[in-house]
């Protein structure tokens, strides 16, 4: 009111509009604060104080640029006003203008060494950027001179998780709840670092005092489902994601964790739809794209051809341009010289990438080889610490973009680079897409083309990818003499045992162990008319979910007329339970379009045979590829009535059971598949062939435009 009064005397009164506009911003309407923040800039424009409170509600706004703008206006006015360069390095931030706002940010504190709110904002800014060890000091700095500050608590937690110490993270959100309690946002991240620490029933009563705090809070919604789908109770994580988009349609990560769990409870065709709703909305976002070729590679509802075309407008739409400005390698053109590999993917970590990679670390030749690691996830252990040994370099990439990871690689002089991933979690494709090596390969942890034209070669094996395949891929497909896969048993396996329909002199158990996004309709219909065949015998699934979808799961089933006495549902407890389950089984069952690999394995290890239907896609085809490398044959059928027709004749011969059973592991141990030394020297020798023909036409690989 008094500034109003004030106006009424003297109409070009800058500091009341001044004013004003403060009041307004302060009362959280911007527009209003912004119209009387311009007028007394008009009036006097050489006001620092009038350009510092526009470029604050600019910044509100999102008009970044304009923010800055006016923020640098502020600056320039008056060098020395700290405030001024705090709010700009703010501005600068958002704009992606990443050294100018760290410069303004240490100007600031040049200026006043005690601005706490500065340091603050240095330390989420540095930990935005990936500079967590800085970000901490930072942060410590902030809570230092402002021990009091439930902000300051709360950035130091999230940048100490960010480094991988929960516990302490635990403590900064516990000493920021105590300054404000019932916060949700603090309620959820101390949720998400007891998450980190396995204290996952801790973490539930976060997420919930959260919502009973604020009822309406999308983010705790997110975090519980996301915790609910790392323990595989996908029905419970979809509901949860469902209520985080009912209070906030528009909330990417709830849709894309919706995805996730739709496509992990078997759900593949809703799984896809929703991530193309992220995509509708953010045609840009590379790592939803990613999970929508994966999810396609399980649907029996879309073509190859279709796949293909997906997987060209992923290199299209996220890659196109990637490698502007490059200007070639300057890698010694020598054929015969020893060659520098690197093998860059998340999955350095127990996990089946690991395992089919592990022997070949161990077997590669050093005098023709120097062998490099790029591990794309924070987090380690034991199987990392031992492939770490096996490598002759290693390289943690987790927080560098990919432009710091191309830079990696052309520094460490990569000759022939090899991407484990393809468009499974924790890739670095886009790594790829910027040409860092002369010759880039693709193996071992997709089975499909990534769409790359700057990849040019994919590994696999003529029972994988036979000729006529080529047409699917924008690589080359380079096919190994033997097998895709080099397998090593895992240590401590259980014992192999007779057959339980001999054991028990019962009919056959039939079996299926495996990700239920493989389980799709398809599936269940051609398994239930199999069980109606097969009068007599039952269908155990074991799958990571299972407990916590039970009735729904047997509904499938019963849909198809498989009464729930035929069916049984088992989780994984261990993976050593997972083995030992393999001794209640006959025969097992493969899924498609999606076949086993690792599993298949496993379950030939464990002595039980596997029937595959093989089909005309890439995922189609990596249980014949093993099956063919041993001998099986016999037991890769090309279409559903084979499939049934084998499956039976299998399941009802107890004989053959039994000496399949009896002698499989001497079979794989004495097979190519687990010659660990005669794949590594064909794998070593595709990596020759690649590299001598690049040495004779470097142009080779060198097109990078998409879907070339």
């Amino acid at each position: 009111m008094l500034c109003l009064e004030a106006l009424e005397r003297s109409p070009r009164n800058a500091d009341a509009m001044n004013m004003l506009g403060v009041l307004h911003a302060q009362r959280g309407d911007q527009a209003s604060a912004l119209e009387w923040l311009g007028k007394a800039v008009a009036i006097d424009p050489q006001s620092a104080s009038y350009r510092l409170n526009s470029g604050k509600v600019l910044l509100q706004l999102g008009r970044v640029r304009e923010a800055c703008e006016s923020l640098e206006r502020a600056t320039a006015l008056e060098p020395r006003k700290a405030d001024a360069h705090n709010e700009l390095g703010l501005a600068r931030a958002e704009a992606g203008f990443l050294e100018a706002a760290e410069a303004a940010f240490r100007t600031a504190l040049s200026l006043q060494p005690g601005y706490w709110e500065a340091h603050n904002n240095l330390g989420v800014f540095l930990q935005r950027i990936g500079r967590a060890d800085e970000a901490v000091a930072t942060l410590r700095k902030a809570l230092e001179l402002e021990p009091r500050s439930p902000d300051v608590l709360t950035n130091l937690g999230m940048a100490l998780r960010a480094r991988g110490l929960a516990e302490e993270a635990v403590q900064a959100y516990r000493a920021a709840l105590a300054l404000r309690p019932g916060d949700p946002g603090t309620l959820t991240n101390l949720g998400n670092a007891l998450v980190d620490l396995s204290r996952d029933e801790e973490a539930v009563d976060c997420f919930r005092a959260a919502l009973a705090s604020a009822p309406r809070y999308a983010a705790a919604y997110y975090n519980w489902g996301s915790l609910q789908l790392r323990l595989g109770r996908f029905g419970d994580a979809a509901r949860q994601f469902r209520a985080a988009l009912e209070i906030d349609p528009h909330f990417p990560d709830a849709e894309c964790g919706l995805a996730s769990a739709l496509r992990d409870a078997g759900h593949v065709d809703e799984s896809i739809a929703a991530c193309r709703r992220v995509l509708d909305r953010d045609p840009n976002n590379a790592d939803v794209h990613s999970q929508l070729l994966f999810s396609l590679l399980h649907s029996s509802t879309v073509t190859p051809l279709q796949v293909f075309d997906e997987h060209r407008e992923w290199a299209r739409r996220h890659a196109g341009g990637a490698s502007s400005g490059f200007a070639g390698h300057s890698n010694r053109r020598e054929p015969e010289r020893r060659l520098r590999i690197g093998y860059v993917s998340g999955d350095f970590r127990q996990h089946p990438v690991a395992q089919f990679l592990e022997p070949v670390l161990e077997r590669h030749d050093r005098t023709e080889f120097e062998i490099l690691c790029y591990y794309n996830v924070p987090h380690a252990d034991a199987t990392t610490d031992r492939l770490r040994l096996r490598a002759d370099g290693w390289r943690d990439i987790a927080s560098l973009d990919d432009d710091e990871v191309a830079e990696r690689v052309r520094a460490d002089r990569i000759d022939v680079l090899v991407d484990l991933s393809g468009h499974t979690r924790f890739n670095r494709l886009l790594v790829f897409a910027r040409k860092p090596a002369p010759v880039q390969a693709t193996w071992l942890g997709y089975l499909g083309t990534t769409g790359l034209a700057a990849i040019g070669y994919r590994i696999s094996d003529s029972r994988a990818t036979p000729q006529g395949f080529d047409a699917l891929h924008t690589e080359r497909v380079v096919r190994l003499p033997d097998c895709q896969w080099c397998y090593r048993p895992p240590a401590d396996c259980p014992d192999v045992t007779v057959p339980p329909s001999v054991r028990e002199r019962k009919p056959a158990t039939l079996g299926a162990f495996c990700s239920l996004a493989k389980i799709g309709p398809r599936v269940i219909a051609t398994w239930g008319k199999l069980l109606e065949r097969f009068s007599g015998g039952r269908l155990l699934i074991a799958g990571l979910g299972l407990e916590s979808m039970r009735e729904e799961y047997l509904s499938r089933f019963a849909a198809v007329g498989v009464a729930p006495h035929r069916i049984e549902l088992r989780g994984f407890q261990s993976f050593r339970n997972y083995l030992a389950m393999h001794r209640d089984v006959d025969l097992m069952l493969d899924t498609f379009p999606y076949t086993g690999g690792t599993t298949t394995c496993h379950a030939l290890w464990m002595g039980v045979p596997v029937v595959t239907l093989v089909g005309d896609s890439y995922p189609s085809r990596g249980s014949a590829s093993v099956l063919g490398t041993l001998g099986l044959g016999e037991l890769v059928a090309e279409t559903p009535e084979q499939y049934a027709d084998k499956v039976c004749a299998l399941a009802t011969d107890p004989a053959r059971l039994s000496q399949l059973r009896s002698g499989m592991r001497t079979r794989m141990s004495s097979s190519a598949l687990m010659d660990a030394a005669r794949f590594t020297r064909n794998l070593e020798h595709a990596y020759r062939s690649m590299w001598r023909d690049w040495c004779q036409n470097p142009a080779l690989g060198e097109k990078t435009d998409a879907g070339a």
